[in-house]
């Protein structure tokens, strides 16, 4: 599965896309919404991210220029801003950015 597959469809399922990463600016709605449009009018269009990653990875085979219009969204996004996503099971998670100073867990 293609890395940039899985990190898009799980920062979309995770709704960061859609409100949760304003601090990215306005290239993870753009990327969003591209996607949308890819998708839509489609018989059977991807709904849970595993789906989603499954079908991205799928055009990514099929468009390298779609794959490559994706990774400049999500490359812009990552410079300005965070996209924290976890998949799996984790007793405990901590996505963070701009620690300064101690950080403890107990």
């Amino acid at each position: 599965m293609d890395p940039l597959s899985l990190a898009i469809a799980g920062a979309l399922a995770a709704g960061v896309a859609t409100g949760a990463g304003e601090s990215a600016g306005a290239a993870l709605p753009a990327l969003a919404r591209r996607i949308t449009e890819r998708f839509s009018g489609r018989a059977h269009r991807p709904e849970s991210r595993a789906q989603l990653s499954a079908a991205l990875d799928e055009e990514f085979g099929r468009d390298p220029a779609f794959r490559q219009e994706c990774e400049a969204l999500w490359n812009q996004a990552a410079d300005g801003g965070v996209a924290n996503s976890f998949q799996g099971e984790a007793r405990n998670v901590v996505q963070a950015r701009d620690i300064h100073g101690g950080f403890t867990i107990q």
